[in-house]
């Protein structure tokens, strides 16, 4: 029994030592990517951006918005950040490098790097088990979010190159937003408009409180108490059809 608790201590003590290692190895390489002098310029120019590649990184395949690169014969995928860039531009909304939350990340290296336009970026790299002997690492920026799988060995030195090609990249955000949003940002000052005049209608009429209101041409008017050139008075004129005929002056008859 003794032999037994003694042997599964060492066993988590081993446990423990090899994931302390991986945080240190993983936190040391992306500081390291982060520190390099950058004295490259962008070898590979695409329509909305533009980066650098080391020689002894192959690229697979590529797209508009995304590259799949080789290293050591383990891929890895490139993914420019088209929402989050729409959304900072347009709406405001603050830039985000958290890795996906609800994951059992193994490993996490957080930290900035500046890039090849004197730029300051947040960076978050993040180790997963996926079950298969293998990890999945990524690392992300405001612009730009890395995947790939790798060993535990070569974990960390996969991110580093992921952060390396980060901060050679520049990206056209007017041209991303040209392509991918169909908004403007509209910048507008308010203005009073004073659609009525500060005045009371004499006749409680909403047209008599409009600025440069016509004359009137016809219908309702008030005209009680008003006489006309025969002598008769508006109020003694039938209401209706069936209030009898116009009395006239005998003088008429």
């Amino acid at each position: 029994m003794r032999k037994f608790t003694l042997l599964l201590f060492g066993l988590c003590l081993c446990g423990c030592s090899a994931q302390a290692g991986l945080d240190s190895r993983l936190q040391a390489a992306c500081t390291q990517a982060s520190e390099l002098a950058i004295n490259v310029r962008a070898d590979n120019v695409k329509d909305l951006y533009s980066y650098y590649i080391e020689p002894g990184i192959g690229r697979r395949s590529s797209t508009a918005s995304s590259n799949i690169f080789v290293m050591d014969n383990q891929e890895f995928i490139m993914n420019l950040n088209i929402a989050e860039i729409v959304n900072v531009k347009l709406y405001d909304q603050t830039q985000s490098v958290a890795l996906p939350q609800g994951e059992a990340w193994m490993s996490v290296a957080e930290g900035e790097f500046t890039d090849v336009q004197k730029r300051t970026q947040k960076y978050a790299a993040g180790v997963l088990p996926t079950g298969k002997d293998q990890l999945l690492v990524m690392v992300k920026t405001p612009y730009f979010t890395f995947t790939g799988l790798s060993n535990e060995t070569a974990a960390p030195l996969l991110a580093q190159e992921m952060i390396k090609i980060a901060r050679t990249a520049e990206v056209d955000e007017e041209a991303v937003l040209k392509a991918y949003s169909t908004r403007t940002k509209i910048s507008y000052v308010k203005e009073n408009l004073n659609l009525f005049e500060d005045e009371i209608p004499e006749n409680g009429r909403l047209e008599e409180m409009m600025p440069n209101k016509p004359a009137h041409t016809g219908g309702d008017i008030d005209q009680s108490g008003e006489t006309f050139d025969d002598g008769t008075n508006a109020d003694d004129l039938p209401l209706n059809e069936n209030d009898g005929d116009l009395q006239t002056s005998p003088e008429s008859e």
